[in-house]
């Protein structure tokens, strides 16, 4: 499989509900918050990684990509390992089951989550129920008085 063929898919299910691709992220743009899904290729191998997440319009992004970020992953180990063969694109199977496979893992991961989060507030709220804020750059927890 080709990484022509993943954007695509990718474009097929993400520019309908509103994202705008540029290169190999899907944005959209909301008063307060932008929305960014990335397709990062690995260094070690032709796999991907879904990541997606969110930049505060009032905050600088001081070197970060964005302001929270996630991953499609799972903390159940054969859905984790599942993900992971479905965006190592050696990996064989069919290319119709692995993006009948991928697309319900982005239905049911990334496109909720995305659709529900639209301010600054709907931020706060995913902040507050990571189980870790360490990787979240300083000046967004200042921001919301939160700390690591």
């Amino acid at each position: 499989m080709e990484k022509q063929e993943l954007i695509k898919f990718l474009d097929d299910i993400f520019i309908p509900i509103g994202f705008k691709r540029k290169g190999n992220n899907w944005i959209i743009n909301g008063e307060e918050i932008s929305k960014i899904i990335n397709l990062q290729k690995s260094q070690y191998s032709n796999s991907y990684y879904i990541n997606y997440g969110y930049i505060i319009k009032k905050l600088p992004l001081n070197g970060f990509v964005n302001h929270v970020d996630n991953r499609l992953s799972s903390k159940n180990e054969l859905e984790y390992r599942r993900i992971v063969d479905l965006l190592d694109l050696e990996f064989e199977i069919s290319t119709e089951e692995r993006f009948s496979e991928l697309e319900k893992l982005i239905r049911n991961k990334i496109i909720p989550q995305m659709e529900s989060t639209n301010n600054e507030q709907d931020i706060l709220k995913i902040l507050k129920e990571k189980e870790f804020l360490y990787m979240i750059p300083p000046n967004v927890l200042e921001y919301f008085n939160l700390k690591a």
